[in-house]
């Protein structure tokens, strides 16, 4: 036991000589390291976590105000992002959760909460579902490929582009499918 502890206390005046806090936490909480790395300081205000937030909110999620603060709505909100796009949950934005976002943003389909119907549409026509001419509308024929697209995903059919339907459907925007 008493060897346990001596090993211990090396390994601790090791990390803090050698990189101190940030070392210590790499070795025990991965996720809250990676964020630290990606945002800097969250204890006020940081913009990186303002565009988290407006990310967040246009693609369906409740992170609170837009503020550039990382509290508990927004730490709710990454956890129910994570949950619906498959990553680890745990609510801090890690370099996963960072990339989904990152990709989901600049695809650009989500902007100012409306939906950019031409990527849409061009996302239906590659996966091989007719929204008919990739006009930026809405209409009659584009609500029914959305409807078929997210029936045979086995997705609520309810014409609307949510987080779930967005997952699947994004992986058809940049190419075509057979």
């Amino acid at each position: 036991m008493k060897r346990l502890f001596v090993n211990f206390f090396v390994l601790l005046c090791v990390a803090f000589s050698c990189g101190g806090c940030d070392l210590l936490l790499k070795i025990v909480h991965r996720p809250m390291a990676q964020e630290k790395q990606i945002f800097g300081n969250i204890a006020e205000y940081n913009p990186k976590v303002k565009e988290v937030q407006g990310i967040l909110k246009e693609i369906g999620y409740s992170p609170g105000a837009v503020d550039g603060r990382l509290g508990s709505n927004t730490r709710s909100a990454v956890e129910a992002f994570q949950k619906d796009y498959g990553l680890n949950v745990n609510g801090y934005i890690d370099k996963k959760t960072w990339q989904e976002l990152n990709i989901i943003h600049s695809a650009n389909v989500i902007s100012l909460s409306e939906v950019d119907m031409k990527q849409i549409q061009r996302a239906l026509k590659n996966a091989g579902f007719d929204p008919g001419p990739v006009d930026g509308r809405k209409g009659a024929k584009t609500n029914k490929a959305i409807k078929s697209f997210q029936k045979a995903r086995s997705l609520k059919a309810d014409g609307v582009i949510g987080p779930k339907t967005w997952e699947e459907l994004r992986k058809y925007l940049f190419r075509k499918v057979n």
